[in-house]
């Protein structure tokens, strides 16, 4: 996990991995090891790494978004109330919450690739709706959530009346 965000940080910020050894004094060696979740890094390793990239610790720490999209299926509830934590948008992210909605069945909304590292949340408050990435395509329905990378282009199409949905989108900061 933290091999891949070391990685992925590092490419967002354009180093090489030379120009980050040299930055944090971390050999060469052993950045290509982290970054292949190779070996056990102590904490100052990559407290170094993170001060190199000019981010804080807990941005190397942070689970990476999926490959894919993942869907969570809508649940019963079964006591007075239910809580889920659906995803945790870790630091390092500005995020940004929309309303989505699509009166009309059969209707597409046709959104292109996002900056390299945006993922998009998306509750379900009324479906039902298909969602494709990447040619992947999700039908889901009312209370349903997924998660997906959003920097290849995607889609969201009614499949029935008054769709409605909220899509968080989260991307990262710049530095």
């Amino acid at each position: 996990m933290v091999g891949a965000q070391v990685r992925r940080l590092r490419l967002l910020r354009k180093m090489s991995v030379s120009a980050l050894a040299r930055e944090s004094g971390v050999s060469k060696a052993t950045l290509s090891n982290v970054e292949a979740g190779q070996g056990n890094p102590t904490i100052e390793t990559i407290a170094a790494i993170a001060v190199a990239l000019r981010l804080p610790l807990g941005d190397l720490i942070q689970p990476v978004p999926p490959p894919g999209p993942v869907a969570l299926r809508a649940t019963e509830v079964t006591g007075p109330f239910k809580q889920e934590l659906f995803h945790r948008i870790g630091p390092g992210m500005n995020t940004e919450v929309w309303r989505l909605r699509i009166a009309v069945a059969g209707y597409r909304i046709e959104s292109p690739g996002h900056t390299a590292g945006t993922t998009e949340h998306i509750v379900v408050d009324r479906g039902p709706i298909t969602i494709s990435v990447d040619g992947e395509s999700l039908d889901l329905d009312t209370g349903d959530f997924v998660i997906f990378p959003a920097d290849s282009p995607h889609f969201y199409e009614a499949r029935g009346q008054d769709v409605r949905a909220v899509v968080v989108m989260s991307y990262p900061a710049m530095p």
